[in-house]
């Protein structure tokens, strides 16, 4: 690919220029503030295209950086390149409003598609990341980054396995990671799930075992409830049973109407007796004395008379005493009637309290035999609900779910560690390309001084002189950009599909004018396109053989 026009419509400071390249080696000179670095990044957003960044990352991306300083919404420009024998006519407008980008065939008007990634296949599918990293070296930035490792792995995927470009190694692994961390935090919040999951069944044994402790307790009550109930009832029964013999025993009193009856019917009796033989002894004695042959008639009937008299008198007296036998017993009677009354209603109102007093013990003691059958009925739910909580409790702690998880994970971790070995493997034989390419780079700049380069796939770095190797750390600051140099050019030629532009700003900063000559022979020799943007005159007047 060889870099033919640029033109600059509104980019940065500047605004309608035009810059025309050729094959070969190209040097711009200017001071600082000249533009070169905004040159450098318009090629890059040309070929590239410029993303504008988000938050606060904004106010110091490129696109703000770069935007125009005349005339901000009018941010475009373009840039006329050839590539396999074919011109191409590549516009891009920058700004937010207008953006797009048009890629032209000027030799046969046939339009390509930038979206599409016809741009892409021009390049090579070589990525800004990539470009960054090799061909394109700014100011103070000659190291290159992870990010050629990484793509020196997906070379070497692709290279000793496919021989083209269709595996994306590290794609692939940073797919694997990106996975695996998916998967890790599936399974943590899996855990953490589980885990407020456990402490709620947890929670809610406790809730249950407070509840069971309170159904003993109530049932412990309830028997003792029971209990007094019984014995309650028992003793209710036993009064009311007395009660109702004492309604039924007659009562007993010392006076009562026949003795009463029995006393006067004594005088009575006597009395009638008494009169009866008075009038018998009178009687026989007034027949005896109409005999002549009976003398003692007079006597007799004086006995009869005294027998009448006392007769009489006897009879008096039971008369007396029956009549006061009847009021006392019409007294006796009102007042027994009375006392009967009274002990009667008094005995049945007892009666009636102790009956409902034992119906209430009755109603009570069903009551706590239901309540003792809710009690143990709600115990069984209680302790059936804490076993099946206990079982779910065990079965969370190994889940289908988490097996699952697990297994992807160890799966997701022996494909990463599988294609990491390979990637090592393969990277082995790619590190001995570019270390033989580098070091042939790296001896043609330093003049032969250092006639091997060793580099690892983790980017360790250190270089042979013929006597001993020396590690990096132990070089000058212009030995390391010149290795950095040969290690970027060397990726460049296996990495790259299509020959690009080597863009470099400032980079010959660190060299010296010996080491610098063998730099600018060796971009001349390769026949490479080169645009060289520089702060001074060393270069050009080597190149033009000055010095």
């Amino acid at each position: 690919m060889i870099i033919k026009e640029v033109y600059i419509k509104n980019f940065g400071k500047f605004s309608e220029q035009h810059f025309q390249f050729d094959t070969g080696v190209h040097i711009i000179y200017g001071e600082n503030e000249f533009g070169k670095s905004t040159l450098v990044a318009f090629i890059r957003a040309m070929l590239f295209g410029m993303e504008r960044g988000r938050g606060k990352a904004a106010a110091k991306d490129d696109f703000s950086r770069y935007e125009p300083w005349d005339n901000p919404n009018y941010y475009a420009g373009s840039m006329r390149f050839s590539c396999g024998g074919r011109t191409f006519l590549l516009e891009r407008s920058f700004d937010r409003y207008t953006k797009h980008a048009s890629l032209v065939c000027e030799d046969d008007g046939e339009e390509l598609s930038v979206k599409q990634g016809d741009l892409e296949m021009l390049l090579g599918g070589i990525t800004p990341l990539m470009f960054d990293n090799t061909v394109l070296v700014r100011q103070m930035s000659a190291k290159p980054g992870q990010e050629l490792s990484d793509s020196l792995k997906n070379y070497a995927a692709n290279y000793y396995e496919t021989g083209g470009g269709e595996v994306d190694l590290q794609g692939a692994m940073k797919y694997l990671k990106e996975k695996q961390k998916d998967t890790e935090r599936q399974l943590r919040l899996l855990d953490e799930k589980q885990e407020n999951k456990r402490g709620k069944i947890r929670q809610e044994c406790s809730y249950i075992t407070q509840d069971m402790e309170r159904l003993r307790q109530e049932f412990e009550e309830n028997q003792q409830q029971y209990s007094e109930s019984v014995r309650e009832e028992a003793r209710l029964r036993a009064q009311y049973e007395k009660e109702e013999k004492r309604q039924e025993k007659p009562k007993d009193t010392e006076e009562t109407p026949g003795l009463y009856e029995k006393k006067s019917r004594t005088f009575l009796s006597a009395g009638i007796v008494g009169v009866l033989i008075g009038i018998a002894g009178i009687f026989w004695g007034k027949i005896l004395a109409r005999q002549d042959w009976f003398s003692g008639s007079v006597p007799l009937q004086l006995i009869g008379y005294l027998i009448l008299a006392a007769g009489l008198i006897l009879l008096c007296v039971g008369i007396v005493k029956r009549t006061a036998e009847r009021r006392a017993f019409r007294t006796w009677k009102k007042q027994t009637v009375r006392n009967m009354k009274y002990e009667s209603t008094d005995n049945e109102a007892e009666c009636r309290r102790l009956a409902q007093e034992i119906r209430q013990a009755e109603e009570n003691k069903k009551k706590q035999v239901w309540q003792r059958e809710k009690l143990q009925s709600e115990w069984k739910e209680k302790e059936v609900r804490l076993e099946n909580l206990h079982e779910e409790e065990r079965e969370s702690e190994i889940s289908e779910e988490r097996l699952l998880i697990e297994e992807d994970l160890k799966a997701l971790k022996m494909a990463a560690e599988t294609m990491e070995a390979a990637a090592k493997r393969l990277g082995r034989r790619t590190d001995e390309r570019i270390n033989d390419k580098a070091s042939e780079i790296l001896g043609a700049v330093t003049g032969g001084r250092y006639c091997r380069l060793q580099m690892s796939d983790n980017m360790d770095i250190s270089v042979w002189d013929g006597q001993r190797r020396i590690s990096l750390h132990c070089l000058s600051r212009g030995t390391i950009e010149q290795i950095y140099f040969a290690i970027r050019m060397a990726s460049a030629e296996l990495l790259g599909e299509e020959e690009l532009p080597v863009i470099l700003d400032d980079m010959f900063v660190f060299y010296d004018e010996k080491r610098l000559k063998s730099a600018l022979k060796w971009l001349s020799d390769t026949k490479k396109q080169a645009i060289i943007f520089t702060c001074q005159r060393r270069e050009a007047e080597i190149m033009e053989g000055r010095i």
